[in-house]
């Protein structure tokens, strides 16, 4: 799947910023990918108008977006009224991919339930780290070494826990039904079809494959889900992709600076997608972001911080044109906005 095919950009909120706040665009693509925070936070910025990274400290310490373990599994950002039917889709399916690696370290169904009483009832005082949680199951005889990551992450897919606001640089974990109480249980095929509607309609056309690799659903039951939602067929390049919306055409920018884990490559990508670049897959994902070269997978970026400034240094494959250059220090100045500090870009080619 070529990231760069008609229609994409539109539906990412990529060609031009058209909302407002950070729930607008959490919900609109359905979930966030977050593992690194404030990527995850410029993701979510770079398609509004210009909210900053205090903006969006802000919305999130007041819970307008959570963040859980809810796909593949890895950590999102998530609008606090999908969570619960988005678990209920993808839970089965997560567990099923996490039993093999929890029974290899030894984390047994038995120890996971009593990890997951010990850390609601520690949770019931309040929000606490995961650090604080590991002293509370030690202190009830749960041994947490080597499994505290493993026995949250449970207790997030059972629904029961939730990120709450950052204590400092630390994460916090909050009941989930303090934050929003679980909805009427909805039949299985209504919520296959709200999934692919979701997920084709930010992020443009789709393949089943991707829809699969995206949910962590079986391919079977993304083919069902995208037949259950309706969604409307197109031929690209001998594939067939599933759309929600009408195709809405939009140029490709010469150069985007987005997150490492950007919405814009959530899909099953193919070999071909990094042909651009001239280094690993790896190497290109170790980076703090992606470098986009007319719709293409082209390089990566780094940030470093100081008191009133950040130094945002590309490696871009490609031969970096007057026009790729222009570009990049449009999305530096656009990044310096975000994070309130003086850009300092340098592009290594």
């Amino acid at each position: 799947m070529k990231p760069s095919i008609s229609g994409r950009l539109h539906a990412q909120g990529l060609d031009v910023p058209r909302f407002d706040t950070a729930i607008d665009v959490v919900r609109h693509l359905g979930c966030v990918q977050s593992q690194l925070h404030d990527m995850g936070l410029w993701a979510v910025a770079r398609r509004t108008g210009g909210l900053t990274k205090s903006d969006l400290d802000a919305a999130f310490a007041q819970g307008d977006f959570l963040r859980t373990h809810v796909l593949r599994p890895t950590w999102h950002f998530v609008d606090p009224s999908d969570i619960h039917w988005l678990l209920a889709v993808t839970a089965p399916r997560i567990r099923q991919m996490m039993s093999s690696s929890n029974n290899t370290i030894g984390l047994s169904p038995a120890k996971l339930e009593r990890s997951a009483e010990v850390i609601v009832e520690a949770l019931s005082d309040g929000p606490r780290t995961r650090s604080e949680l590991g002293i509370a199951l030690s202190e009830a005889g749960v041994d947490p070494t080597g499994h505290l990551i493993h026995m949250a992450m449970n207790a997030e897919i059972e629904a029961l826990v939730i990120n709450g606001p950052m204590r400092g640089k630390q994460h916090t974990y909050v009941l989930l039904d303090s934050i929003v109480a679980a909805p009427p249980e909805q039949p299985r095929d209504e919520l296959l079809a709200l999934i692919a509607r979701r997920y084709a309609r930010g992020h443009g056309p789709i393949r089943d494959k991707d829809l699969a690799w995206w949910s962590s659903l079986t391919l079977t039951e993304s083919r069902r889900a995208i037949e259950l939602g309706e969604l409307r067929p197109t031929d690209i390049d001998g594939e067939t992709y599933w759309s929600h919306d009408e195709l809405v055409d939009a140029e490709h920018p010469p150069a985007m600076l987005l997150s490492n884990f950007d919405e814009y490559i959530s899909y099953a990508r193919d070999p071909g997608d990094y042909e651009r670049f001239d280094g690993t897959v790896d190497e290109m994902m170790r980076g703090a972001g992606l470098l986009v070269v007319g719709g293409q997978l082209a390089g990566m970026w780094t940030r470093t911080f100081t008191s009133k400034a950040v130094a945002i240094t590309v490696r871009c494959s490609p031969r970096v044109t007057p026009a790729i250059k222009r570009a990049l220090e449009a999305e530096a100045q656009a990044f310096g906005r975000f994070v309130e500090r003086e850009p300092q870009l340098q592009i290594n080619d």
